[in-house]
């Protein structure tokens, strides 16, 4: 009995093996189907669209459960050179970072509608679309990939803003103070930061940065935590952004040298 009872609990083993296998294989993969930033507008008009077929999970860190949104009649989508945002529900946004490197997939959806429905999975947030409305998940998971290349697109043409905006900042001889809802970001951040949930973090930063462009202190700080998670050269683009706005910060030199070593691991 001891040894039918070991074999059997091999299969069971090997089966569910088999299923888990099955459960990640990849509907389709994400592809970069516009590669200039000609196609912005079109991307920017047709990505709205596709939320009309999506039903949002949001995954909270702190207690691993989902909440559910379908996202309302008023999306919300508001884009910038470092990331895409769009209404969750008629409080609650959820913003997707162009510097996350993540692939993007679609995969079939074993948990929630099983066989009738598909999965593409952002930070934080599964998005479930009717295996009837494949297309249009075909559709999303293209522009959200277009999303993660379009810093390159505006890099050029950002810099050149950005290169204006700090020199207007540094000619200030009085700084402009924090305003009140820059700095609940940023406290927000720092609690992120503290609890290790360095992704949340850095989003929090970029919502702050969406508000107020010349805040010094967040440039620094973000810069940091891409570094941490591996996004090195958003973690260069953020410090150099630092130091063109306080080219004379105590800290300067030691700035300069974490672009020499990003630069480093990025050509390791």
């Amino acid at each position: 009995m001891k040894t039918i009872k070991r074999v059997s609990i091999m299969m069971l083993t090997m089966i569910c093996l088999n299923t888990y296998a099955q459960k990640i294989t990849p509907v389709y993969s994400g592809t970069l189907k516009h590669a200039t930033l000609d196609e912005l507008d079109s991307v920017k008009k047709e990505f709205p669209e596709m939320l009309n077929y999506v039903t949002c999970y949001e995954t909270v860190s702190n207690d691993g459960v989902e909440y559910q949104y379908s996202v309302p009649k008023e999306k919300g989508v508001a884009f910038t050179p470092d990331s895409v945002s769009f209404n969750l529900s008629k409080k609650r946004k959820y913003t997707f970072l162009c510097t996350n490197t993540q692939k993007i997939e679609i995969t079939k959806d074993t948990y929630h509608w099983g066989p009738k429905s598909v999965i593409i999975k952002l930070p934080n947030l599964n998005v479930y679309v009717r295996l009837r409305d494949l297309e249009y998940a075909k559709k999303l998971a293209d522009d959200m990939v277009y999303f993660q290349h379009m810093n390159e697109f505006v890099s050029v043409k950002g810099d050149k803003q950005f290169d204006s905006l700090a020199a207007q900042y540094r000619a200030l001889k009085v700084k402009p103070a924090i305003s009140e809802e820059v700095r609940r970001y940023i406290v927000q951040a720092n609690a992120m930061t503290q609890s290790k949930n360095y992704n949340k973090a850095i989003e929090l930063y970029e919502k702050a940065i969406a508000i107020d462009p010349t805040n010094p202190m967040v440039y620094n700080n973000e810069a940091l935590l891409l570094a941490m998670v591996g996004q090195y050269s958003s973690a260069i683009n953020r410090m150099k952004k630092y130091l063109k706005l306080v080219p004379e910060a105590e800290d300067a030199r030691a700035a300069q040298d974490k672009i020499y070593e990003w630069d480093a691991e990025i050509n390791r």
